[in-house]
């Protein structure tokens, strides 16, 4: 983890009508649901998924938003794309949140 002190008015631009990508990966095999979610907070959409999910399903959030091409792409703020296999050490880390912030936890 890397921590510097920044300039909070070195941004030029906020966004406040987010839409999440939520990722269900059910089963051994992980067969994957996407829905899109919009007019709500991370905490709320973190909220709802978790309430979706069922026992064996493990849950993936990322913000959706527009490169300076036009085109769709993901941040990912919890877990990773589940049909993806880690590599680097922080996708090994966000795999493990994922799973643990299972619906039973």
């Amino acid at each position: 983890m890397n921590i510097e002190e920044v300039d909070e008015r070195d941004s030029t631009w906020e966004q406040h009508d987010s839409i999440f990508r939520v990722y269900f990966a059910q089963g051994i095999d992980r067969a994957i649901t996407t829905v899109d979610v919009s007019g709500a907070t991370f905490s709320e959409v973190r909220r709802w998924a978790k309430e979706e999910a069922s026992d064996d399903t493990i849950v993936a959030i990322a913000l959706v938003s527009l490169d300076a091409r036009g085109l769709k792409g993901l941040t990912w703020l919890l877990g990773m794309d589940p049909n993806d296999q880690p590599v680097a050490d922080i996708e090994f880390r966000m795999l493990a949140e994922m799973i643990d912030e299972g619906p039973s936890r």
